[in-house]
């Protein structure tokens, strides 16, 4: 398997996180463990070669061939797999906020989703699916889609300025704030950022700095650090190493220790790792 980044287009920088292409010659089988674990984004999903199986919170889904789909934010692990032949499929990510000024649907009505995308993109793009797979070649196809989220951007703009600080404070202290301090940097209440945070993100300020703690240990687990090696500084981010297992297989399904050990998912490695 292997997994390649576009660079985003400058309008759409601020937005989207992003833009890769995951190839596997022999498919996703269940025994890779290929896991998208939570990391606060949403996400266009684009399948050109076969189907993807994602099961997430018992639910399982079947995103057939040659369809787009909307995946939003998620708060719960994902385990994908396909069956065993070519597998090509794009991935488009964006920033925690980054959907809703583009689409324009609160958050919190599509969280833990994946739906077909034309149900939440523009009325004037009923037909992007057809026009997209008239496209030829890749490059072709992720620059159409760019070109229909820079024009959705632009005619509707919806960005927040108090919600990409909070995010960007959230994130640099890898979700330590604490929201009573954030309220007084900000000088809003935590109900009206509770507010704002559901419309924009999905997630309240405090569920979305859970993920932030943990995509601190996950990176570290990307990058190759032993299970020792992940709970040496555990003790400035939870309570205790009861809690930080409950909360790491709370976003993985397994705990540090399993995952550590016995994991590959060589597909959430390299995602993290970009």
């Amino acid at each position: 398997m292997k997994l390649s980044f576009v660079q985003p287009r400058a309008e759409l920088r601020p937005y989207v996180k992003s833009i890769w292409i995951c190839k596997s010659e022999a498919g996703m089988p269940i025994s890779g463990n290929n896991i998208a674990a939570p990391n606060g984004c949403p996400k266009i999903i684009i399948n050109i070669e076969n189907s993807i199986i994602s099961t997430a919170g018992g639910v399982t889904y079947k995103s057939k061939e040659h369809e787009i789909y909307f995946a939003g934010s998620r708060d719960i692990p994902v385990q994908i797999t396909t069956s065993s032949r070519k597998t090509i499929f794009i991935g488009i990510e964006f920033y925690p906020h980054g959907a809703y000024p583009i689409f324009g649907i609160p958050s919190f009505e599509i969280t833990n989703s994946l739906l077909p995308v034309n149900i939440i993109w523009e009325r004037g793009e009923k037909n992007l699916s057809e026009i997209f797979w008239n496209k030829e070649g890749l490059k072709d196809k992720i620059d159409f889609i760019q070109e229909r989220l820079v024009n959705n951007l632009t005619e509707k703009p919806r960005d927040n300025l108090l919600i990409e600080y909070c995010i960007k404070t959230l994130s640099s202290s890898n979700g330590l704030m604490e929201i009573s301090r954030l309220e007084q940097m900000t000088g809003y209440s935590r109900r009206y950022l509770e507010i704002l945070f559901k419309i924009h993100v999905g997630f309240t300020p405090k569920s979305l700095a859970g993920i932030f703690r943990f995509q601190k240990f996950y990176s570290a687990w990307a990058s190759g650090k032993s299970y020792s090696d992940l709970v040496y500084d555990l003790n400035n981010y939870y309570f205790d190493q009861s809690h930080f297992i409950k909360e790491f297989k709370r976003m993985t399904g397994f705990s540090p220790k399993h995952f550590s050990n016995k994991i590959s998912n060589e597909f959430g490695r390299q995602l993290t790792l970009h």
